[in-house]
């Protein structure tokens, strides 16, 4: 988790074949709670930094 308290966010690590489960179990927990939708943004892993020369 990250800047917590009023909102925050959390970075969560997961396969991407298993994305989908990991977002619809967020979802659902949130509704149980009658709690506002959370958003999500993916982001997909590149090569990272290296010399271009």
């Amino acid at each position: 988790m990250t800047g917590g308290g009023f909102g925050g966010s959390v970075i969560a690590l997961v396969p991407a074949s298993r994305g989908g489960d990991v977002r619809a179990g967020i979802e659902d927990a949130y509704a149980t709670r009658g709690w506002k939708p959370p958003r999500f943004l993916d982001a997909l892993p590149t090569a990272g930094a290296h010399r271009l020369r």
